[in-house]
């Protein structure tokens, strides 16, 4: 086992013998050689816990630390802007046929892989092919179902034809998700898992699953001229709110990607300190499986989804830093997305569905949580008092942050989540298609599955539009996804940082222009 200052469980353990304010104030938690870095290495923090499970495949990244890292090292056939519009990254155009079935890509040229390697169109075919293939298991391939693997060719060297098995008519935003960054032709599963190779604009210096820190270093022959602006990144995780918070203050980290809501106003108090707020259609939410008792009747998660006061939790949880929502993985802002007005709270109504569906004396349901998403923690305790009235007892059991992700969430009925921002097919399809591995709320209904898949087929924009907001209602009105509020992005970093905006995707880290002053 790695020898470090402090593990994760020593920090927390650590944490709870503080006076109570200390570690917000002079006392330094970490000695100073830990984060100790060249001039122009930028340190930074993720909130969310890592740990051994942490990958640089870009095929199984699943936390914000993933995420990060694949988009340090790697880049996409295509991005997508702050509004969530498809752009050209490493294709430098594509277009379709009339049906949408058959997608032509121009690959960019000049490209080289960290490892000397120039891109072509075969390394694309490769990792699609990949993404697709059962063996490796990889959570994109329901996203990528209407991708045959078998037409997927490479034209020559820099064209690639994508024949679909179903016309998909916003193909260029599907593929723009967190798993089709671009690996080398031929890369194994074992290759990726820990060393990565991309043409992104950082090389990987080091990286180890469970230490820490991870070092990315500048890719002097970066395809894009001019970029990045700093030497290396130091990445790690703090899953602990004040710690993240007293590293910032303390100088001892530059970007801290996810900062507390508790502590933004003395932050932006902080002359060293800035603090950036973005609206996101982050989904800060509980989860329950629908086919588990009681949640598989649809009148018990009404009636939990009428306790919840939305405008309440706003400023409770996240102090007014976000958006309500309404049980809606789509954002209404979002293209497709639904506009109706919130559920409002009606604890007589939440009263009669209890009844309705048999517990006329009321329900106890365990809540899990955990302080792995910053505002967590803070939902399951409000939702508690919000239920209460209703007659639901809410009995809370806390996790551990560093771990929740491997031993509660998909594994327990009942959960706190959250989940980074997505176009309307993307959010939809990754947690709610019945085949979708990461599927939380386990719903599993064809007729959904259906609409979406149809959706995908129709050239129509406005019957595109009503086939994806009428999935959109289904689960507004039958899921297992307790939705209130959409997060702000925010992040914080030293005063010195320039050219840092978190982006509403979440996951989507752009480190390019990033730079420090002086």
């Amino acid at each position: 086992m790695s020898k470090r200052w402090f593990s994760r469980m020593n920090r927390r353990r650590f944490l709870k013998l503080l006076p109570a304010g200390a570690a917000l104030g002079g006392l330094s938690l970490y000695p100073p050689r830990l984060f100790a870095a060249p001039a122009k290495t930028v340190r930074v923090v993720s909130g969310e816990a890592d740990g051994p499970s942490g990958t640089i495949d870009p095929a199984f990244g699943s936390q914000d630390a993933d995420g990060a890292r694949t988009s340090l090292v790697y880049d996409r056939l295509v991005t997508i802007d702050d509004g969530f519009t498809p752009r050209p990254q490493l294709a430098e155009s594509w277009q379709s046929n009339d049906k949408a079935d058959v997608w032509t890509f121009k690959i960019r040229r000049g490209v080289e892989f960290h490892n000397g390697a120039m891109l072509t169109s075969k390394d694309v075919v490769y990792t699609f092919r990949r993404l697709l293939d059962p063996q490796t298991g990889s959570p994109a391939k329901a996203q990528l179902t209407g991708i045959d693997p078998d037409g997927t060719d490479a034209v020559d060297d820099y064209t690639v034809r994508f024949r679909l098995s179903s016309a998909i008519v916003e193909f260029p935003r599907a593929i723009a998700n967190r798993f089709t960054y671009i690996v080398p032709n031929g890369s194994t599963k074992g290759d990726l898992r820990s060393h990565g190779v991309g043409t992104g604009p950082f090389k990987q210096e080091r990286f180890v699953p469970g230490e820490e820190p991870s070092v990315f270093v500048k890719n002097d022959r970066y395809w894009q001229k001019g970029v990045p602006l700093v030497d290396s990144i130091e990445l790690r995780s703090i899953p602990e709110e004040a710690a993240r918070v007293a590293a910032l203050e303390r100088g001892q980290v530059d970007l801290v990607m996810d900062i507390p809501l508790t502590a933004v106003d003395r932050l932006k108090r902080n002359p060293k300190i800035k603090v950036i707020s973005v609206r996101s259609p982050f989904l800060l939410m509980l989860a329950c499986w629908v086919d588990t008792p009681p949640f598989n009747d649809n009148r018990v998660r009404l009636a939990m989804k009428y306790c919840v006061d939305r405008q309440k939790i706003l400023q409770l949880v996240l102090a007014g830093q976000g958006t309500i929502a309404n049980d809606d993985p789509v954002a209404p802002w979002i293209e497709y997305g639904v506009a109706d007005p919130s559920r409002k709270p009606d604890i007589g109504k939440a009263k009669a569905l209890l009844a309705e569906a048999g517990h006329r004396d009321g329900l106890k349901v365990e809540l899990w949580t955990s302080k792995a998403i910053t505002g967590m923690e803070e939902l399951a305790t409000v939702f508690k008092e919000m239920a209460a009235p209703a007659g639901i007892e809410v009995v809370i059991k806390e996790a551990a942050a560093n771990d929740y992700w491997d031993t509660i969430w998909l594994k327990q009925p009942f959960i706190a989540s959250g989940w980074s921002g997505r176009p309307a097919d993307d959010a939809l399809a990754v947690a709610y298609l019945s085949d979708a591995k990461w599927n939380e709320t386990h719903w599993k209904r064809p007729e959904f599955d259906q609409l979406i898949h149809q959706a995908r087929q129709t050239v129509s924009y406005d019957q595109r539009k009503a086939l994806y907001q009428k999935a959109q209602k289904m689960l507004i009105d039958e899921g297992g996804a307790f939705i209130p509020v959409y997060v702000n992005a925010l992040s914080a970093t030293a005063a010195k940082i320039n050219g840092w905006s978190p982006h509403p995707q979440k996951f989507l880290k752009d480190f390019r222009h990033m730079s420090l002053a002086g």
